[in-house]
């Protein structure tokens, strides 16, 4: 059986889950919002708390500048984020895989 395959990883603006792969575009679209996956309501209010921070590491005035999250800011995100992605693997079960992308999201300046 054909999983579901997401990938966790936060982009500024919102969202932090994505379809990658076609049943799981075709079932929630590219972009996908907590609320629309089997998971708890706990976890919803989780994730999106977790995606309204993140907006917080970028410059917004002039976003090519250093996030100004400084090192203890950008590891205490990564850090609740992973504790998050672990609770998700475990509320979708088996019928999803999910890819880890968060390191990719952290701001490196």
């Amino acid at each position: 059986m054909d999983k579901y395959k997401l990938k966790f990883w936060f982009e500024h603006g919102g969202i932090c889950i994505w379809a990658a792969n076609n049943k799981a575009e075709q079932q929630y679209n590219l972009a996908i919002e907590n609320d629309a996956l089997p998971i708890s309501q706990e976890l919803i209010t989780l994730l999106n708390s977790l995606e309204d921070e993140y907006a917080g590491c970028l410059d917004w005035e002039y976003p090519p500048d250093p996030s100004p999250w400084n090192e203890k800011q950008k590891q205490d995100f990564k850090s609740r984020a992973e504790k998050a992605y672990h609770i998700l693997l475990n509320e979708l079960g088996s019928d999803y895989t999910v890819e880890n992308a968060i390191d990719s999201c952290i701001p490196k300046n």
